[in-house]
């Protein structure tokens, strides 16, 4: 019996393993599109999902996150990215000391700079560090995100009122666009980079973690 009869996997081609690697292996087909991918756009379209999908497990127990501290919460997110593969890091200095920051290959970036939503000033200031401290704006390195911890009730209007004052930040060149996998909790924005004077993209996160059940239950 040859190798190829003892592992079925030496049957597959990469592009097999990548359509359909999860049916032999969960998780298989991401990670290999992690560590195959040659492009920017690539890069940022899988990290945006894996966020989708981090963002998902955290939404599920907010109970457990009602006391927890930005940092806290953060480095979780960091702790999540890492385990999927990324080269991840919390207060990495770029600029300053970047609460998630992502490389990979040809130079590649994503800054992201969280903030749990007390007020939209809050929110701003963290907009600001994003893409005036720490974003460099360059090739390959023109994305970037905020991450918006809301544990106030209606978190869909925390994300609407937010979008409606980065209107009034008068920036130059801006543009917003709906997400459509999260129409409500999230969007993007571009606009002309200082720095750089190229377009820098924002998605914006909203990660609901309001939690005030009405039951008088103990409940496990």
């Amino acid at each position: 019996m040859n190798n190829q009869d003892e592992n079925p996997l030496l049957n597959f081609t990469l592009k097999d393993l990548k359509n359909f690697g999860d049916a032999l292996i969960p998780g298989l087909s991401a990670q290999i599109m992690r560590r195959t991918l040659t492009t920017y756009k690539e890069f940022i379209k899988i990290l945006y999902r894996d966020l989708d999908e981090i963002v998902g497990i955290l939404q599920e127990n907010p109970e457990l996150r009602k006391n927890d501290k930005e940092d806290r919460i953060t480095i979780d997110i960091v702790n999540m990215l890492t385990t999927m593969g990324y080269d991840a890091a919390h207060e990495r200095k770029i600029g300053g000391h970047t609460d998630v920051s992502i490389r990979g290959k040809n130079n590649f970036l994503w800054i992201g700079e969280a903030k749990i939503h007390g007020n939209y000033d809050h929110l701003t200031e963290g907009f600001q560090q994003l893409c005036t401290r720490y974003a460099t704006g360059d090739s390959n390195q023109d994305y970037g995100g905020l991450l918006i911890y809301i544990r106030n009730k209606d978190a869909k209007n925390v994300i609407t009122t937010w979008k409606s004052r980065i209107s009034d930040f008068e920036l130059d060149d801006y543009t917003v666009q709906d997400c459509n996998q999260r129409p409500d909790m999230v969007f993007f924005t571009t606009h002309k980079h200082e720095r750089s004077g190229r377009p820098f993209n924002v998605k914006h996160i909203g990660i609901s973690l309001y939690f005030n059940p009405k039951d008088h239950s103990e409940a496990a």
